[in-house]
């Protein structure tokens, strides 16, 4: 029999990012930011806790929310900065946790 147990803390990451979402994007800019967000390999669920700002350009919106991804598995800082990097449109990763 094995055992298990929930005293193990979930695989999750806190992050404030900012990424560009295109201007002719299908949904609103949280859904799109989520969406886009999601791509990261390895990521079980994205949640926008915060939006911190809306800089409109001409053809995208820059938006920098705060963030917390769900991962598959546990993962390093380093770690997860690489995922995050090869998200589309992503601008800079500001902090962690």
């Amino acid at each position: 029999m094995a055992i298990t147990s929930d005293n193990d803390p979930e695989p999750t990451t806190t992050a404030v990012v900012t990424i560009r979402i295109p201007c002719s994007a299908d949904s609103d800019i949280v859904t799109d930011a989520e969406e886009r967000l999601s791509r990261a390999e390895g990521i079980d669920a994205v949640t926008i806790d915060k939006l911190r700002s809306l800089d409109p350009k001409l053809s995208a919106t820059v938006v920098t929310v705060g963030i917390t991804l769900r991962w598959t598995t546990a993962m390093t800082d380093a770690e997860v900065r690489c995922r995050l990097a090869d998200v589309p449109g992503l601008e800079s990763i500001e902090r962690i946790r």
